[in-house]
């Protein structure tokens, strides 16, 4: 049978977004179209070759495993969109299909990715705004020379990461946007904060992921990227900018450069999670912070839109090592007061 011909034959089962497999019972047969996200190959014991894909769209990724006896049409790569015909199942408390048959499809893979929840010219707009927060000659002429056209053009439409969170075109961007805005709100509430230092620090702690990640619509590591990181990679492009200035004879104290970089090299908090240094002074120490807490509320609120909605708990999250509570209190403004 054709894959027209298993989409004419399932047209009540299908096509399936990520979320919608999620009520489907276990053994339940679908199709559905998606982005391959990631592909790893490898033999099992029994010597039968088994690829692991993990699959996506706007609504969610899903784990996918395709055997050997399964046919496939054309190659599977990063990237592709394909048409899959499975069988739904869960492995490990995590929802997880098997691949019954897979055709590569000439679609945009655009359309299949996760976007922003702001649309994408209201975080531009945002962005300029906040980067005219800054009002140090100094920190404002090293944000300009290192947000120029070209580099914001690929920024805006940049990922924050692989995987885990704010993984799409304009992740970054929202992102930074995100923590430069908890940051100068957190500043009010402590009068020896450097406010410029700070924001400064904000817009710029991701930086060096334009050059850490192939911008692709689904993203890869570069060479540099995978030895270095983008932390070290941040750090290098300030240094360099820095540079550039001194010797147009624009100045720029050295301990305003120290304490930037301090924060770009401490962001992740401790070394254990990629960190050289740990954060030394309080604007490192908030920038740390602020950069955490977004990540996680992206995670925890991932999490809690791929829970059924019947259930209290997520299933267990291995990266974070814990379960999520999925109720939300929503106050009845007509019930009795006790």
């Amino acid at each position: 049978m054709s894959f027209k011909g298993v989409e004419e034959k399932l047209e009540k089962k299908g096509p399936f977004t990520v979320k919608e497999l999620r009520s489907l019972s276990p053994g339940t047969q679908f199709w559905g179209k998606y982005l391959i996200l990631d592909k790893n190959q490898r033999k099992i014991k029994d010597g039968r070759n088994i690829v692991n894909l993990k699959l996506g769209d706007a609504t969610g990724e899903v784990d996918t495993v395709v055997w050997d006896n399964c046919k496939v049409t054309g190659e599977l790569e990063n990237g592709a969109v394909i048409g899959l015909l499975a069988d739904v199942g869960s492995y490990n408390n995590r929802l997880q299909a098997t691949a019954k048959r897979i055709k590569i499809l000439e679609e945009n893979p655009l359309e299949y990715v996760k976007k922003p929840d702001v649309d994408l010219d209201t975080l531009i707009r945002q962005f300029k705004d906040i980067i005219n927060w800054v009002t140090d000659p100094c920190l404002q002429e090293l944000l300009n020379r290192i947000f120029t056209p070209e580099v914001r053009t690929i920024f805006f439409r940049a990922p924050a990461a692989k995987k885990i969170h704010h993984n799409y075109s304009g992740g970054l961007l929202e992102h930074t946007l995100t923590v430069a805005q908890l940051c100068a709100q957190i500043a009010g509430n402590y009068p020896d904060i450097n406010r410029d230092l700070l924001i400064s620090g904000a817009l710029l702690h991701d930086i060096g992921k334009l050059q850490e990640y192939e911008m692709k619509v689904v993203p890869e590591y570069t060479v540099e990227g995978r030895l270095l990181g983008h932390i070290v990679m941040g750090s290098e492009l300030i240094t360099a900018r820095i540079a550039q200035m001194r010797a147009e004879n624009i100045d720029f104290p050295p301990k305003l450069e120290w304490m930037l970089k301090h924060m770009i090299l401490s962001h992740h908090g401790s070394l254990e999670f990629g960190s050289p240094v740990i954060p030394l002074f309080p604007e490192a120490f908030m920038l740390y912070m602020m950069d955490n807490l977004d990540a996680k509320m992206f995670v925890y609120k991932q999490k809690i839109d791929e829970s059924d909605a019947d259930e209290l708990f997520t299933n267990y999250d291995s990266f974070f090592g814990q379960y999520f509570f999925t109720y939300r209190y929503q106050e009845n403004n007509n019930r009795k007061e006790e």
